[in-house]
């Protein structure tokens, strides 16, 4: 039988217990057994483990054991590819722990695999290694037989780590029964050795006798494994902590954690355990009230103790010829990083490193190799007795032997500062130390005569002057504030008054000139007239024209503005600093400010009144018009406008307040934008303010335009005619000949409702110039969000009075798109597009700019109101989102490295300008990379290959399927439809496609279809199909392929997680793995964190990335 004796004769002791050290802290990772039958009959015990190695290796390990006939012992043969094995004699730590495994486990089973780990390889997998350290031979030779017991027929047993927890409670319980008596005896005797470099205690162990502790590694061992160990004749026993007393226990755990530690059991020196810094500290804590005792021994041989008593050392300082000679007390002391430790009297006592840097410095020269003296010597003097002396007494029992440090001390000074401007902008600085008797030093010009003088004073005062100035004076050498503004207003304004604490300061008549004006103040008043908001400006002290010149030259970054006249008009103002914020964001000309009176569009309004309360140090006085706009507009729960009484049950509450916000809108002349997130209604909440308007107050002569993406135009008339039936609705659609019918006979027929499309109203745009809608609302407002293509031009053209944009993404793709939307709500309000994009659009983007951020924020706040379902819906199910990876592999995975090489060539070669020019060519080759990504088949006609994403895609369809889910499959590539359709007809699963072609009739009818029949699978295209669907009867979306813009993804998957849905939702987003698809799912995250802060829920995305963005999605 094979014992820990066996195993220590083929290692040495420190091997051995690194190796018990593996066994016992988890680190066989996986282990089996079986046993063969040797070429002559012998037994063979084959154990195979994955043992558990440094820097985050783990090691496969072979150990043969052979038994002669009786079954003991007889040879042993061992493999580890570790580096200690390779280049040392012996079984490394590796092998060890596979022994001490089988030990312990494996008399009991021959087959060990841990269930969480993965298994291990078959016999075969070791065939290639023929050879093993020193006299061995392969485990696993030709002539090897597996018994009938193998691997596979073993068994199943509990895990490793498991059965050394199982083991621990075995042991517990036989030590009650054997060693119970034992239970708070055994003690543990510290001597701590601070005669070494560095400080290290040792153990005795005991009960009634004392006995060396030879090993404290082996004693932790003991302890750790609940083992049996024998001290001397009087002292054996199975050691547990419950066997120490108290103060033992607690020093017996403290060595427990810090073996813990795998370097702690390299160390060579295992009787004594070093102890550095912290650890020091932790063990004179522990020992404080218990003891230990000392080494090197002094006359007391008792145990030592922790006070809080304070000792000081006695440091005599003794005037000799030519200095003075320092000697400290010595006595024994030992430091650690926080603290000093002194042992006198059998007291430990101990005091704060956390002192003066060169003090403890001292400590330690002192304690070592000065030996206790130092000296210093004459010239030396004035500085120790100035600054080292007051530290010293501090922390030593100081003994003077005709030493006296007054004489060393530097005398009083006082000081002067003669300021002048021998030149503009060049201020010079002269400072004078007065002493007694007379005597005057000029600082800063070179003097020998440093005797007697406050050196560190001086110094002082000069770094202070000197940090206000910038350069020397050529003439004189005095430090000099030379032409900058910025350190010459400091000085005028801060440094002068620090100055005048410390010296008397002479100004020459010329400096005197050069004066700090206060800014004026400032109060404003603000009033409605009409549809127009009247700004007045007062200003005391400064006439409106300088005002309105100060307020041009603003910058937020600089506290001051300097005059022609030299002179600074200090800027730091708060109420200065909100006028200009003011001006800047209602974007106000000089001239303007200079009038005193300004004239502003009644839409201002709510901004004017969001800045003067965000910044109150300006005094304003608001009319009780412009008070009750901004009361209706902030309380729009509490308006005089009701739900009208058809509704009150079918409206949400959010959707009241919706109709509520919009009434308030119109009624006070404001455009909007609706900008709840997909699915909340938005479509109903517009027709109850129309059936508010036509039918509850009987507007019947007035007429409303709704326009629309043309697939939405006949959704429009059917949610009318399903609501409201009562409302006078009428399409615009049909041949151009009966579409200018219906528009010529309006003037004819007032009171009417048209819907008509974004493409349609284009072309018929001249039969619309002299009509006058009173309503005008645009849905999808995206469509116009390139304010120079003819659909944007052509909603702007008509003549409305109230306009509303109704769109889940006011931003997609950048901030022009808001401004293009604001531009058809009320022209103006963002100003023009060269200004918006020069003052917000490009700061915001470029530079990151939070005051434009937080500007536009507030413009554009007060006219959209945006709910997201999470918030508003709370019994709506939840939607879970999951990536699903695909990995390319064989043809389809050349195919496509082939194109990144091509396209990474293509871009490395290119300057600047060519990037520029083939914008459209490398948008071309990203799409085919998409596509590859897809289906190579997208490409190349004769690629027959496979598409890895498209069996994944039929695998989750299958399994949708099998649990009767129903599903939309959306992609951006309609020929992708194709060959997921092609799939899907050989499985013979029925589905539905829409895309772009599909009329809009047939829409209607696939919808509705799919609604109730049992069709599992729709396939839609994204552009096609991201918005006017309603299909809830789907509770799963695949996204087969990411678009660059993830708002236009979270539309198409609000066609089913909406109002109506009644099951979880699962969104699969299927993305090829290492390739452009990962990354561009990366780079989108990064830039939807702008339309978060602009509109709280929005992503800003698109393709046209720098030139280094490209180069990184192709990584």
């Amino acid at each position: 039988m094979w014992t820990e004796r066996d195993i220590r004769e083929q290692t040495d002791e420190q091997t051995f217990y690194r190796g018990k050290l593996l066994e016992s802290t988890n680190g066989v990772l996986e282990f089996s057994s079986f046993e063969t039958e040797g070429p002559y009959g012998d037994q063979e015990l084959n154990l195979r483990a994955t043992i558990h190695g440094t820097n985050k290796n783990n090691y496969k390990v072979e150990v043969t054991l052979y038994y002669d006939e009786y079954g003991e012992p007889q040879d042993i043969d061992y493999y580890c590819p570790c580096e200690d094995f390779l280049t040392s004699d012996g079984i490394c730590k590796h092998c060890v722990a596979t022994m001490l495994y089988y030990m312990h486990t494996g008399e009991r089973s021959k087959t060990v695999t841990s269930p969480f780990s993965i298994p291990l390889p078959s016999a075969s997998e070791y065939d290639d290694r023929d050879t093993f350290s020193g006299n061995t031979s392969s485990v696993f030779s030709e002539n090897s037989t597996v018994s009938q017991e193998s691997i596979l027929e073993h068994p199943a047993r509990t895990d490793n780590s498991m059965q050394q927890i199982l083991r621990q409670f075995g042991n517990q319980e036989n030590w009650m029964i054997t060693d119970g008596a034992l239970i708070g005896r055994i003690h543990l005797e510290p001597t701590l050795d601070i005669s070494g470099k560095t400080p290290s205690v040792s153990l005795r162990i005991g009960d009634k006798k004392m006995y060396v502790v030879k090993s404290i590694p082996e004693l932790v061992q003991h302890v750790q494994q609940t083992e049996m160990h024998k001290y001397g004749k009087n002292l054996a026993f199975v050691h547990q902590l419950d066997a120490f007393d108290d103060n033992s226990r607690s020093l017996m755990s403290f060595f427990i954690r810090q073996y813990q530690d795998y370097n702690y059991w390299y160390s060579t020196d295992i009787r004594n355990f070093t102890l550095k810094n912290e650890l020091l500290d932790a063990f004179i804590e522990i020992v404080a009230d218990s003891g230990t005792m000392l080494e090197p021994s002094t006359k007391n041989h008792g145990l030592w103790y922790l006070t809080d008593e304070e000792y000081k050392k006695t440091l005599t300082l003794t005037a000799v010829e030519g200095g003075l000679e320092l000697k400290l007390e010595q006595i024994p002391s030992v430091s650690s990083l926080d603290w000093n430790y002194i042992f006198k009297d059998q007291k430990i006592y101990h005091s704060s490193r956390h002192t003066h840097q060169a003090i403890n410095l001292f400590e330690d020269r002192m304690t070592g190799w000065c030996g206790g003296k130092s000296f210093i010597a004459e010239s030396d003097l004035p500085l120790f007795a100035r600054e080292m002396l007051p530290e010293l007494e501090k922390k030593y029992y100081i003994v003077k032997e005709h030493f006296y440090p007054e004489n060393y001390l530097p005398e009083d000074v006082s000081f002067r500062l003669y300021l002048d401007l021998p030149q503009r902008d060049i201020i010079t600085c002269d400072l004078v130390a007065d002493y007694e008797n007379n005597r005057e030093y000029h600082v800063f010009q070179t003097d020998s005569k440093k005797q007697h003088r406050n050196i560190r004073q001086e110094a002082k005062v000069a770094a202070l002057l000197s940090g206000y100035c910038n350069a020397k004076d050529d003439a004189t050498g005095l430090p000099s504030i030379v032409e900058d503004n910025d350190k010459l207003y400091d000085f005028l304004t801060r440094g002068l008054a620090e100055c005048e604490k410390i010296a008397d300061v002479y100004i020459s008549d010329r400096l005197k000139k050069i004066q700090v004006i206060q800014p004026p103040k400032v109060s404003l008043g603000v009033s409605l007239n009409g549809n127009l908001l009247d700004f007045n400006m007062e200003a005391e002290g400064m006439s409106l024209e300088q005002l309105a010149f100060l307020l041009s030259k603003y910058n937020r970054k600089r506290n001051y503005y300097r005059l022609k006249s030299g002179q600074f008009v200090a800027m730091e103002e708060s109420s200065l600093d909100t006028l200009a914020q003011l001006s800047q964001g209602l974007m106000l000309t000089e001239e303007q400010l200079a009038s005193g009176h300004i004239s502003l569009p009644k839409f201002r309004a709510l901004y004017l009144d969001a800045q003067l309360r965000d910044n109150e140090s300006l005094p304003v006085n608001k009319s009780r018009e412009f008070r009750e706009l901004i009361r209706n507009m902030k309380t729009v729960e509490d308006s005089d406008f009701e739900v009208p009484d058809a509704f009150r049950k079918i409206l949400r509450e959010y959707q009241k307040k919706g109709y509520l916000w919009l009434a308030t809108l119109c009624s006070n002349g404001f455009g909007g934008i609706l900008a709840d997130d997909m699915g909340l209604g938005k479509t109903l909440q517009v027709i109850v303010f129309l059936y508010d308007h036509y039918i509850v107050q009987g507007e019947n002569n007035r007429n409303t335009l709704i326009v629309c993406p043309a697939s939405l135009v006949y959704n429009w008339a059917q949610e009318c005619q399903h609501f409201a039936p009562e409302l006078p609705v009428c399409t615009v659609a049909g041949t151009a000949a009966e579409r200018r019918e219906l528009l010529d006979s309006l003037p004819d027929y007032p009171g009417q409702i048209l819907i008509t499309s974004y493409d349609l109203l284009r072309r018929d745009i001249e039969q619309y110039q002299n009509l006058t809608f009173d309503y005008q609302i645009i849905d999808e407002a995206q469509f116009i969000k390139n304010a120079t293509t003819k659909a944007a031009q052509a909603v702007k053209q008509i003549n409305s009075r109230f306009r509303l944009a109704l769109t889940g993404t006011p931003v997609e793709n950048r901030l022009g798109e808001l401004w293009s939307i604001f531009d058809y709500l009320m022209p103006g309000y963002l100003f023009s597009y060269s200004r918006f994009r020069e003052e917000l659009e490009l700061p915001i983007i470029q530079q990151q700019d939070k005051d434009a951020l937080h500007r536009i924020q507030k413009m554009i706040a007060p006219f959209i109101l945006r709910r997201l379902k999470k918030d508003v819906l709370k019994d709506l199910p939840e939607k879970l989102e999951k990536n699903m990876y695909a990995k390319m592999t064989g043809e389809q995975q050349d195919l496509y490295q082939a194109h990144i090489q091509r396209l990474q060539i293509l871009l490395s070669k290119q300057s600047p300008e060519e990037f520029d020019r083939s914008r459209i060519q490398i948008l071309s080759e990203l799409t085919k990379l998409r596509q590859l990504c897809c289906d190579p088949a997208l490409l190349y006609e004769k690629y027959t290959s496979g598409s890895a994403k498209l069996d994944l895609c039929l695998d989750l369809i299958r399994n949708a399927m099998e649990s009767g889910h129903k599903m939309l499959v959306f992609s951006q590539f309609t020929t992708m439809l194709d060959r997921i359709a092609e799939r899907l007809q050989k499985e013979h699963i029925p589905y539905f496609m829409l895309t772009g072609a599909t009329t809009k009739q047939e829409r209607i009818r696939l919808v509705t279809e799919f609604n109730q029949d049992e069709t599992p699978v729709f396939l839609i295209s994204l552009k096609a199909g991201g918005t006017g669907l309603n299909l809830t009867a789907a509770d799963i979306v695949i996204h087969f392929d990411p678009w660059w813009n993830t708002a236009v993804q979270n539309q198409a998957t609000d066609r089913v997680h909406r109002i109506g849905q009644t099951n979880r939702v699962l969104v699969y987003k299927l993305i090829a793995q290492n390739s452009i698809e990962e990354n561009i799912v990366k780079l989108q995250e990064q830039k939807a964190e702008l339309a978060e802060q602009i509109l709280d829920g929005d992503n800003i995305g698109t393709p046209f990335f720098s030139r280094e963005e490209l180069l990184e999605l192709l990584q």
